[in-house]
């Protein structure tokens, strides 16, 4: 019996003959034969075989009908371990376990924990007692001034000033008509003495201001009147002369104040002085506040004249001032004191 079982070589199709002794294989010549090869001209005929020529493709037939799934294989070797996978979701905390024994011994405390939230605001504990009074301040910067208050009634009335110089004499009136002749009449009183007669007065003055300070005799620039020859006084000189012995009355006023440059408050002194002595009672003082202020002052006094001449004069003590509208009159008042 010959048949044949189909192999496949180098992409060729061989078809061994069983039976025969060797097999006729399909190749290049048999293709080139186009079809007409004839296996059963060769010594050894192959079997027969559709044209070994290829056609032109055909139309892809209809799919078939999916087979029946075939059994399951056998089981693979295991794959190599693939990589790990990424962290899943932390899982819900489950409930608490119960407590453990305590264990041996104390364990060593713990760190402290953070300080918890501040509680809220206790209620306002009682009034405390009354702390002891503190020291007394420093006392507090002055007030401003207040309002003027309103004008005091007015003050009683000052002392009478010193009688003022007399005036000069009055030119002699025209002599009148010669009248008849009167009866003779009684032989009059005895007059009084020569000694006991007022004899004399002289009033000295200076009027543009002038200056002075400690130690200044105030300047009289010239004379307003005179009477007789007891009392005299040269111009533009302080001093003021007694010639005869006899009781004066020395009377002075003016007005003084500060120069700009003196410091205040100043206290300006004026006094009398006689022989270069300070007669007592005869002085006036005056303090001034102010650069701008002035004073009118005064003052008289009584002096029993024993020796002459007696040298009269104003001075001034206190620092320094200026003087105006002076005046000094010296009028006997009486003859020789008693010794």
């Amino acid at each position: 019996m010959i048949w044949f079982r189909k192999k496949q070589k180098d992409n060729k199709d061989d078809y061994e003959v069983h039976g025969q002794s060797s097999c006729c294989h399909r190749d290049d010549n048999c293709d080139r034969e186009r079809c007409g090869w004839n296996p059963f001209g060769c010594q050894r005929p192959c079997p027969p075989a559709p044209c070994c020529c290829t056609g032109p493709t055909g139309a892809t037939g209809a799919t078939g009908a999916t087979g029946p799934t075939g059994p399951m294989g056998s089981t693979g070797p295991t794959g190599p371990t693939g990589l790990t996978g990424a962290t899943g979701a932390t899982g819900a905390t489950g409930p608490t376990g119960p407590t453990g024994p305590t264990g041996p011994g104390s364990g060593a405390t713990g760190p402290t924990g953070p300080t918890g939230a501040t509680g809220p605001t206790g209620p306002t504990g009682l009034t405390g007692p009354s702390g002891a009074t503190g020291p007394t301040g420093p006392t507090g910067p002055t007030g401003p001034s207040g309002a003027t208050g309103p004008t005091g009634p007015t003050g009683p009335s000052g002392a009478t000033g010193p009688s003022g110089a007399t005036g000069p004499t009055g030119p002699t009136g025209p002599s009148g008509a010669t009248g008849p002749s009167g009866a003779t009449g009684p032989s009059g009183a005895t007059g009084p003495s020569a000694s006991e007669q007022q004899a004399s007065y002289l009033a000295a003055y200076s009027t543009p201001s002038q200056t002075g300070t400690t130690g200044t005799a105030l300047i009289f620039d010239r004379n307003a009147s005179s009477g007789g020859t007891d009392v005299t006084h040269s111009q533009n000189t302080p001093q003021v002369t007694i010639q005869t012995p006899g009781t004066y009355e020395v009377s002075f006023h003016g007005n003084i104040g500060p120069v700009g440059t003196s410091a205040l408050p100043l206290t300006v002194s004026l006094y009398l002085q006689q022989q270069g002595t300070a007669v007592p009672g005869a002085f006036i003082q005056h303090t001034f506040q102010a650069a701008t202020d002035s004073a009118g002052v005064a003052f008289s006094q009584i002096l029993s004249v024993t020796s002459v001449p007696a040298v009269l004069q104003v001075t001034g003590q206190g620092g320094n001032f200026f003087y105006g509208g002076i005046n000094l009159t010296v009028q006997k008042i009486g003859g020789t004191p008693a010794a």
